[in-house]
This record gives C-alpha cells, sequence and structure tokens, in this order.
C-alpha cells in the first residue's frame, strides 16, 4: 500500500500554480470587473459563480472570466 504524499509547506503562489486557479473575494473580484461589489451582492443568480467556505463568499477567476465572455455584446 503506497502512502499520499501530503504537502505541508506550500504557499499560496505554489498551492495556486499547482491546482491553476485563483480565488478572490468579493472585494477583489468586483474591482476586477469594474463594478461594485453591491452589483455582486445583487446579482447572485444571475452573476457569476461563487463558492462558501465558512463564513465567506470566494469567486474562482476562471469563472468570473468566462461569466464576463458569456456577458459579450455583438453589434
Amino acid at each position: 500500500m503506497s502512502a499520499t504524499p501530503v504537502c505541508t509547506s506550500a504557499t499560496v503562489e505554489q498551492a495556486q500554480q499547482i491546482s491553476n486557479s485563483l480565488y478572490m473575494n468579493r472585494r477583489t473580484t468586483a474591482a476586477f470587473m469594474g463594478v461594485s461589489e453591491k452589483f455582486l451582492a445583487t446579482h447572485l443568480v444571475d452573476g457569476p459563480k461563487r463558492l462558501r467556505v465558512g463564513s465567506k463568499i470566494v469567486y474562482r477567476l476562471s469563472d468570473v472570466e468566462d461569466w464576463m465572455r458569456q456577458q459579450e455584446m455583438t453589434r
């Protein structure tokens, strides 16, 4: 039986590189999108996907970018 390796000393940056993902809080997400935090709070159903981690709400950068692409308008 082989043991699963456990990493105990990874930095946040190393973890982001491994998972290829970045999680942002509401303030950072709003700044990235160029909208207010209130916009995100009021667009829970039709806004970007979000995750609840304990009492915190976080947004995955890739989900925000996907949602923004879906909002593109053609002339």
